[in-house]
């Protein structure tokens, strides 16, 4: 299990049967490295942060490259109101019913209470912010790029062993090795699926009803 960069393109070599560097480059595995490890992300949502805002009276939009981690936040799966001493959760909605519902009066104002997604890098919060509220939103980030200078991996075990696989299928896609590329791809995934059966599927609704 890859901890470092160069533990990384080692176990991709290895797959490839490449340990000699004779047909790929380490600067060419490092970029396949990174976008393995970017597609784990989106893939699982593996990477969460806690992220804070204080939104603007009558303004209704949240861009993402406004938040803490800019652009490199790709998903928010929810959102926390600060009102007193209290995290009032707030409602996620379609963005036809919260259009529906939440958008309809043009000049209300109010504390919001739900929002939505509209396009992938933008939140709509409603109603318009009567006042500056704190919110905190729970958040689906993409980590740094590994670097030679910045060598070390912070993506947690078992989500790191899936990558050397997506690693090497666009080594092979872009030799157009394309038998030998779906065959890691199809690794990769299956590597995606253990790592969420493996962490995600353990804890219980509650001990003492039935969930489900």
């Amino acid at each position: 299990m890859a901890t470092t960069l160069s533990g990384y393109i080692t176990e991709t070599r290895r797959l490839l049967h490449d340990v000699n560097a004779n047909f790929w480059t380490d600067a060419e595995l490092t970029d396949y490295i990174n976008d393995g490890r970017n597609h784990m992300i989106q893939d699982t949502g593996c990477n969460r942060v806690l992220q804070t805002f204080t939104t603007t009276a009558n303004v209704e939009t949240i861009n993402f490259s406004d938040l803490d981690q800019g652009e490199n936040t790709i998903d928010v799966l929810t959102i926390n109101l600060y009102w007193g001493n209290s995290r009032v959760p707030m409602y996620y909605m379609p963005w036809s019913s919260f259009n529906a519902q939440l958008r309809f009066w043009q000049n209300y104002t109010g504390r919001p209470i739900g929002f939505s997604l509209y396009g992938p890098k933008q939140i709509f919060i409603g109603p318009k912010p009567d006042q500056a509220y704190d919110i905190e939103l729970d958040t689906v980030v993409l980590k740094p790029a590994l670097t030679t200078g910045s060598p070390d991996e912070t993506l947690p075990a078992p989500f790191t062993e899936a990558v050397p696989f997506y690693a090497a299928y666009i080594a092979k896609y872009q030799e157009q090795s394309y038998g030998e590329a779906e065959i890691f791809k199809q690794e990769y995934q299956k590597h995606v699926q253990q790592a969420l059966n493996t962490t995600f599927t353990r804890r219980l609704p509650t001990p003492y009803i039935s969930g489900y």
